[in-house]
C-alpha cells in the first residue's frame, strides 16, 4: 500500500477542509510532519486508520455504538455546534492487486441523523465508483492485502516502543510481528479451525461395536427374508389348492342349481332360517355378555350397594353438620340471641339454639366418615344404585331362555336339512358341496393365519432394515469423520511443519539483517557480534566477538530501543511487505548519537514511504538537516488556541529557513 493524500473535513482540530500530500519519490521516501503536543498528530494517525478500515481500524467488527461513539469524539466540535453536519475523510492510495497497481480514492463520511452518527462509504477505483457489492469485495480484499492490525505494527509509536522495552515484552512482540508479516497467523487459524472441526465429529471408537451390531442385524434380516419367502410359497400353494377346490365346488353347485329343483329351493329356505336364527342368537348373546360383565356383580350384592349409597348420603350430611358446627361459634350464637332480645348471659339458651340449628342437618347415623368419597365417586355409586333398582333381572333371564329356544330350533333345522340332503337323489352332490365348502373354509383359515404371520414378519423386516440403514448411515458419517479427522491431522501436521521451517528460515534472514542494521545504529560498533532468535520462544540472545552470550540487561534503554527497532526493521524487510512506515514521536528517548543514526540510516531505508511525526525537540535545528536529504514533503501542524483549530503549514517549524537552503 502506498498513501498518496489524505483529506480531512471537520475532523478533530482540523476545522474545515485540509489536504496533506503524502506522496514520495524513490530518492526521497520521507514525509516529515512536525507539531507540538496536542496539535492533532494522533488524530491524523487515527484518521488514516478510520478512513481505511472504519470500525475494523479500532478493533470493532461492525459499526456498533462504541465505534460510533469513538467517531463522535473525533469529529470537530465547532462544526457539530454550528450544525454543519459535514464530516468526511478521503484517502488516495495505491494497491498492488494481482500484480496490477490500482488507484483508489476512499470517501468515508458521517452525518448526524436523529442525534445519531451515520456513516457512509464510497470507493473510487481507477476513476470508477464501485457499487455496493463491489465495495464489499473491495473491503474484504483490502483487509487481506493490508490487515487493519498490520497498520498498527507499521506504526512506530515511541511510547509503545518504550513500553515493550520496559516491560520485557520483546519476545511476544516479535512472535506477533513474525506471525502477521510472514502470514503464519493464517496457518495458525487454519490449524485451530481444523482441530475444532475434527473434534466435533463423533467418537470413532464406537465403530467396532456398531460393526458387530450390523453383522447381527444382517443375519436377522436374512432369517426374516427366508421366512417371508417360505410363507409366500405356502400361501401360493394353498391359494392354488383353494382355487382348485373352488372350481370343483362351483362346478357341482352349478349342476345342483340347474338340476336340484324343489330340493334346492327347500334347502335354501332351511339355510335362510338357520342364518336368521343364528343372527338373533348372536345379538342376544352380546346383550347377555354386556350385562354379565357390567351389572351382574352389583345385582349379586344389591344390599351392599344400597348400604353404600345410604352411607354416602349420611357422610354428606355429616360433612355439612361438621362444617356448620364449626361455623356456629359462641359469638355468632350470642349475636343471634341479642338480635332476638334474649340475654346474652344465658348459656342454656345458647346451647339450645345451637343444638336446634344443628339438628336440622344432623345425620341419622353417627358412624362418621368411612369412604370420604369425592363428588364424582358419589355420582358413580348413585348411578349404579339406580341401575340395580330400576332394571329387572327377569328380563335378562328371559333373554337367556329365548336363546336356548332358538338354539333348539337351529338344531332341528340342521337335522331336517341333513335328513333332506341324505334322502334325496342329489345327496352325493350335496355331500360333495359340503366337503368342498369345509375344505375351502380350512384353506381360507390357513391362508389367513399365514398372511397374519407374513405381515408380522414384514413389519419386523422393515424395522431391521431401518436399523441397518441407520447404522450404515452412521458408518458413512463415521467414515467421513475418520477420513476428515485423518486428513485434518495430516494438514495440521503439515501446516505446523511448514510454519516451523518457514519461521526458522525467515528468522535466520532476520538475524542477519537485524545485526547489519544494529551495527549501523549503535554507537558501540561491533559490540554485538551475532543475534539469535529462538523460533519456539522468540527469545532474543546476543553474543559478543568471542561468541560469548551477553545479557540484554547490560544494554542501556537507548540501546535496547535500537535493538528492537533493528529487529522490527529486519522482520519487515524479510517479509517483503510494501507498506508505509509511520514514526510517531520515536526519537524522544534517544541520545543525540543514536538519534542521528536513526535519521540517517534507519528512516531512509524504510522502503518507499516513511511518515515521521515529531516535535521540534526530537528533530531540532541540529538534526533537521540529517533527514532533509530524504524528505519529499514537510509540514507543521499549528494549533490556534483562540480559534481552537489546527492549520497545516508547508514547512517544518520556523527554523527551516535558517538551517537548510532549498
Amino acid at each position: 500500500m502506498y498513501l498518496k493524500k489524505i483529506h480531512l473535513t471537520n475532523i478533530g482540530p482540523y476545522r474545515g477542509m485540509h489536504t496533506i500530500d503524502l506522496s514520495t519519490s524513490p530518492e526521497k521516501n520521507t514525509v516529515l510532519i512536525g507539531g507540538e503536543n496536542g496539535v492533532g498528530k494522533t488524530t491524523l494517525l487515527n484518521s488514516i486508520k478510520m478512513g481505511l478500515f472504519g470500525s475494523f481500524g479500532f478493533g470493532y467488527k461492525t459499526e456498533n455504538k462504541e465505534y460510533l461513539k469513538k467517531v463522535d469524539s473525533i469529529l470537530n466540535y465547532s462544526a457539530k455546534v454550528n450544525g454543519e453536519n459535514n464530516f468526511r475523510l478521503r484517502l488516495d492510495f495505491d494497491l498492488i492487486d494481482d500484480l496490477t497497481k490500482k488507484e483508489y480514492s476512499l470517501y468515508r463520511a458521517w452525518k448526524y441523523q436523529n442525534k445519531s452518527v451515520k456513516e457512509t462509504l464510497d470507493v473510487l477505483q481507477d476513476g470508477k465508483y464501485l457499487n455496493d457489492y463491489e465495495k464489499e469485495v473491495f473491503q474484504s480484499k483490502l483487509k487481506e492485502i493490508m490487515p487493519p492490525h498490520l497498520l498498527d505494527l507499521c506504526l512506530f509509536d515511541g511510547e509503545e516502543i518504550s513500553r515493550i522495552i520496559n516491560n520485557n515484552l520483546l519476545s511476544s512482540y516479535i512472535e506477533k510481528l513474525t506471525n502477521v508479516l510472514f502470514n503464519l497467523d493464517l496457518f495458525e487459524v487454519m490449524e485451530k479451525d481444523l482441530d475444532i472441526y475434527s473434534q466435533q465429529k463423533e467418537n470413532i471408537s464406537s465403530l467396532n461395536t456398531q460393526e458387530k451390531e450390523l453383522i447381527s442385524l444382517r443375519e436377522v434380516k436374512n432369517n426374516h427374508v427366508s421366512t417371508i419367502s417360505s410363507l409366500n410359497e405356502q400361501i401360493e400353494r394353498l391359494s392354488q389348492s383353494k382355487n382348485e377346490v373352488e372350481e370343483e365346488y362351483s362346478r357341482i353347485k352349478n349342476d345342483f342349481e340347474i338340476h336340484g329343483g324343489l330340493i334346492r329351493d327347500e334347502r335354501e329356505e332351511i339355510h335362510s332360517s338357520i342364518n336368521e336364527l343364528e343372527n338373533e342368537r348372536k345379538q342376544n348373546q352380546e346383550r347377555i355378555k354386556h350385562f354379565v360383565s357390567s351389572m351382574l356383580p352389583f345385582f349379586l350384592v344389591r344390599d351392599l350397594v344400597t348400604d353404600t349409597r345410604e352411607q354416602l348420603i349420611n357422610e354428606e350430611k355429616f360433612q355439612l353438620y361438621s362444617s356448620l358446627d364449626e361455623k356456629l361459634t359462641q359469638d355468632k350464637i350470642r349475636n343471634i340471641l341479642q338480635q332476638l332480645s334474649i340475654s346474652s348471659n344465658n348459656q342454656d339458651a345458647e346451647e339450645i339454639l345451637k343444638n336446634e340449628i344443628l339438628s336440622t342437618v344432623k345425620p341419622s347415623d353417627e358412624t362418621g366418615l368411612i369412604h370420604g368419597a369425592s363428588f364424582s365417586e358419589g355420582n358413580q355409586v348413585e348411578n349404579i344404585y339406580q341401575e340395580v333398582s330400576t332394571q329387572r333381572l327377569d328380563l335378562h333371564i328371559t333373554t337367556i331362555e329365548e336363546n336356548k329356544t332358538k338354539l333348539k330350533e337351529i338344531q332341528n333345522l340342521k337335522s331336517k336339512l341333513k335328513l333332506n340332503d341324505s334322502s334325496s337323489e342329489f345327496s352325493i352332490m350335496v355331500s360333495d358341496m359340503e366337503k368342498y365348502n369345509r375344505q375351502l373354509n380350512q384353506l381360507s383359515q390357513q391362508i389367513d393365519a399365514i398372511e397374519v404371520k407374513l405381515h408380522e414378519e414384514q413389519v419386523q423386516l422393515s424395522k431391521i432394515n431401518n436399523q441397518i440403514e441407520s447404522i450404515e448411515h452412521k458408518f458413512k458419517d463415521q467414515e467421513k469423520s475418520r477420513n476428515s479427522f485423518v486428513e485434518s491431522q495430516k494438514i495440521i501436521s503439515l501446516s505446523q511443519k511448514f510454519r516451523r521451517i518457514q519461521l526458522q528460515k525467515k528468522l535466520q534472514e532476520v538475524q542477519m539483517e537485524a545485526l547489519r542494521m544494529l551495527n549501523k545504529l549503535m554507537r558501540k560498533r561491533n559490540y554485538i557480534a551475532s543475534i539469535k532468535i529462538d523460533p519456539s520462544s522468540f527469545e532474543v540472545y546476543l553474543f559478543d566477538q568471542q561468541n560469548e552470550a551477553m545479557e540484554k540487561s547490560t544494554l542501556s534503554a537507548g540501546e535496547k530501543e535500537i535493538l528492537l527497532l533493528s529487529i522490527i526493521w529486519a522482520i519487515f524487510k524479510c517479509s517483503g511487505r510494501n507498506v508505509p512506515f509511520i514514526f510517531d514521536t520515536l526519537l524522544g528517548r534517544l541520545d543525540r548519537t543514536h538519534k542521528q543514526s536513526i535519521l540517517t540510516h534507519y528512516i531512509p531505508n524504510c522502503g518507499r514511504q516513511a511518515i515521521v511525526l515529531s516535535t521540534d525537540s526530537e528533530i531540532d535545528e541540529g538534526t533537521y538537516s540529517l533527514l532533509h536529504e530524504y524528505t519529499a514533503k514537510e509540514y507543521t501542524l499549528s494549533f490556534d488556541v483562540n480559534k481552537k483549530e489546527t492549520s497545516i503549514l508547508d514547512n517544518y517549524f520556523s527554523f527551516k529557513g535558517q538551517e537548510v537552503n532549498h
